[in-house]
């Protein structure tokens, strides 16, 4: 069974990802394939057909896959590092869960395309922090665990700044994935209540469930009517499609704090709208893995006067600290502090006196 090339769109494996834990020692593999009768490109004589032999690769790729201990490679880590073993003490890392996902399109599949489920356990878990954590083959999660706890704990110390009453202030966690920034907050005890919102479903569904898993309720019903006797609160949409109107039902005298880690194209304008428009929020930590791009766009954005557009008082940028996701590339994380200006600043900075 040839290889999928890209450029005549046609063979059947196209590729392979793998997601592994070195805390759980767990590993996920996820294959990535043209439909077997043959993709977009395929050959009029039906020769590039693997309809009668694809069930049988599928078994022997799965028995490759699973039946010996993957070999680690050896690292030079820091000298006091210490690597993580597994609960039962165990160091050796096996495939415990392969799923294989058909896809005809041309590019790449989005996060909710179906896959199908093959061998072993149907999640990857992984431990951050104080939390454990559910990840679904389309879920995103960050691929450098330590690092990720640098970059949450910095976030924690950011919101830790302001939050005068934790038990009463509500987390906005906008594009939070599988809830580990807002669930992390909740663990470290500097929020109250958490609504976070993304628009991969496979991801909120595992949100749902590591709310659970840390010991938290949530509401699974998103129900308007009960929004007081919740802890979390996930929502599978576009941040721009539901977050005016979950910001409307928050009560007057409740503090809110923000969290926005978006994807490179960064924040919708109507979410930039939102942000500025609710006055509630004095404190905004933005998360860029684009930070000479679209971070650059959205902070000016958020600090511009206000217009028809973007109303409110504006914020403004207080601190701005790297962090070093991917070491040996020239890509870092930027995590990006905004406070709101008080009325006397913005009257300063439209010239009254």
């Amino acid at each position: 069974m040839a290889p999928y090339d890209s450029k005549v769109h046609r063979g059947f494996f196209r590729s392979f990802t793998i997601r592994c834990s070195l805390r759980t020692r767990e590993c996920m593999v996820i294959v990535l394939h043209a439909p077997a009768k043959g993709g977009v490109g395929a050959k009029e004589d039906g020769s590039d057909d693997y309809s009668e032999v694809f069930e049988a690769e599928k078994e022997r790729l799965v028995g490759m896959l699973t039946k010996a201990v993957l070999a680690v490679p050896n690292r030079d880590f820091p000298e006091g590092h210490v690597r993580a073993a597994r609960d039962d003490g165990s160091e050796e890392i096996r495939v415990t869960s392969v799923f294989f996902q058909e896809y005809e399109g041309l590019s790449q599949p989005g996060p909710d395309h179906p896959v199908q489920h093959v061998y072993g356990k149907t999640c990857l878990e992984e431990r951050l922090g104080q939390c454990t954590f559910q990840i679904s083959p389309g879920a995103f999660f960050q691929t450098n665990t330590e690092g990720a706890e640098k970059l949450y704990g910095i976030i924690v110390d950011r919101i830790k700044e302001v939050t005068q009453d934790p038990k009463q202030t509500l987390l906005f966690d906008v594009c939070c994935g599988t809830g580990t920034i807002g669930l992390t907050c909740l663990k470290e005890g500097i929020v109250g209540r958490l609504v976070g919102v993304d628009i991969a479903e496979p991801a909120i569904l595992d949100a749902k469930v590591n709310a659970e898993k840390n010991g938290f309720l949530h509401d699974d019903n998103n129900s308007a009517d009960d929004k007081d006797s919740f802890l979390t609160r996930f929502i599978a949409s576009p941040a721009e499609k539901v977050l005016a109107e979950e910001m409307k039902s928050i009560p007057r005298t409740t503090p809110v704090v923000a969290v926005v880690d978006p994807a490179r194209d960064g924040l919708h304008g109507a979410v930039v709208q939102t942000l500025r428009k609710n006055e509630k929020i004095e404190r905004l930590v933005y998360v860029s893995c684009n930070p000479t791009g679209t971070l650059v766009r959205d902070a000016a954005m958020l600090c511009a006067p206000p217009t028809k557009k973007y109303p409110g008082r504006p914020f403004k940028p207080v601190l701005a600290q790297p962090v070093d996701m991917f070491p040996l590339t020239s890509h870092c994380e930027m995590v990006m502090t905004f406070d709101r200006m008080s009325e006397e600043e913005y009257g300063k900075y439209q010239g009254n006196k």
